[in-house]
């Protein structure tokens, strides 16, 4: 399967809400998150530095700084982060995700979460 760089940093995101499962649900997000980080490692690096560069450090309830950096959308600095990701965010890897029968997952997930994973399913 070939994904972009933005599609496997969206389907990371996808499969943070099964990764938790003991079951064969969990085992295929697990298998396909190592799979998805490996193949846009440079990308997420690159969204990580550009957040610390172009972002505010967070800070906690009392002001302390946490350590994270983040960086809103209502930031002027946001456009010069988007125009620098989307130089890299087209570019295409192949990869190959593992995929579970469909059956498995039915009734295990909301019908939202197997419309929102269904590239990681087979009939």
């Amino acid at each position: 399967m070939k994904l972009t760089n933005y599609e496997m940093s969206r389907r990371l995101g996808q499969l943070g809400q099964v990764l938790d499962r003991a079951d064969l649900i969990g085992y295929a997000a697990a298998r396909n998150t190592r799979v998805l980080r490996e193949a846009c490692s440079e990308y997420l690096q690159m969204q990580d530095a550009l957040v610390r560069e172009l972002g505010e450090p967070e800070t906690d309830g009392e002001g302390a700084e946490t350590g994270a950096y983040r960086l809103d959308f209502a930031s002027p600095n946001f456009p010069e982060f988007a125009r620098r990701m989307d130089e890299i965010a087209p570019i295409e890897s192949e990869i190959e995700v593992f995929r579970i029968r469909v059956d498995e997952a039915i009734g295990k997930l909301s019908g939202t979460q197997l419309l929102e994973l269904d590239w990681m399913f087979e009939d």
